[in-house]
């Protein structure tokens, strides 16, 4: 069937406000009940539609979970990767500027969504990915590792280029992935109200600070 232009923006528009209308459900009440312990019923009811509708646009929660998340790592990966790019082109003048962009990445990206963060924060704690469907898992797991491999390059490059001591790569890539998201978690936690903690950037200064005091040259 052939519908006139007018009409076919209108029918994107409603199909734009029904995913996101699903979309904000799903977060909603995947961090009330988990992921596990989210049903597409539950999600369906949240935002106010049948669950045949929701099927509609999402075959699985798995589906449903991977458009939730993907953006957020892929801005991560991208990000990184757009500081692989300076040190490629020799932009850094100090290693502290290095660490500290880092830093400032990962901070951005979870000061976009904080919501979001902490629902896939509960998603790699319970290893929720290993019981995907395994286009799911494919999807997350690449750009997990397109995060992970702009890191290591970035501390080759700066240890290439003589700003970071001679150190074992994957290690400090996991150690600063590990740190912030163990700092998120804590310091989120802790204060244990809506927003973000104004703890948290002071404690994660402090991390980067440590970090560029063990490995910094220059």
């Amino acid at each position: 069937m052939l519908y006139k232009p007018p009409v076919e923006k209108r029918m994107k528009r409603e199909k734009l406000r029904r995913t996101e209308e699903i979309l904000t459900a799903a977060q909603k009440v995947m961090l009330a009940k988990g992921y596990n312990g989210a049903t597409m019923d539950d999600i369906a009811a949240e935002a106010g539609l049948t669950k045949p509708t929701v099927y509609q646009y999402f075959k699985t929660k798995d589906e449903l979970f991977v458009q939730l998340v993907e953006p957020l790592i892929q801005s991560l990966a991208l990000k990184l990767e757009a500081i692989k790019i300076l040190l490629e082109e020799k932009k850094y003048e100090t290693g502290r500027k290095i660490i500290g962009d880092v830093f400032d990445v990962y901070y951005g990206t979870f000061e976009e969504n904080p919501d979001l963060y902490k629902l896939f924060n509960i998603f790699l704690q319970f290893g929720v990915i290993y019981n995907m469907n395994e286009e799911s898992y494919t999807t997350i797991k690449l750009w997990g590792i397109k995060c992970f491999k702009e890191g290591n390059s970035i501390v080759s490059l700066s240890i290439g280029q003589g700003f970071f001591r001679e150190t074992d790569i994957s290690q400090a890539t996991d150690f600063v992935w590990g740190s912030f998201w163990g700092i998120v978690q804590v310091e989120q936690n802790k204060w244990g109200k809506e927003g973000i903690s104004p703890y948290l950037k002071p404690v994660l200064k402090y991390a980067e600070n440590l970090l560029a005091l063990a490995i910094v040259i220059r």
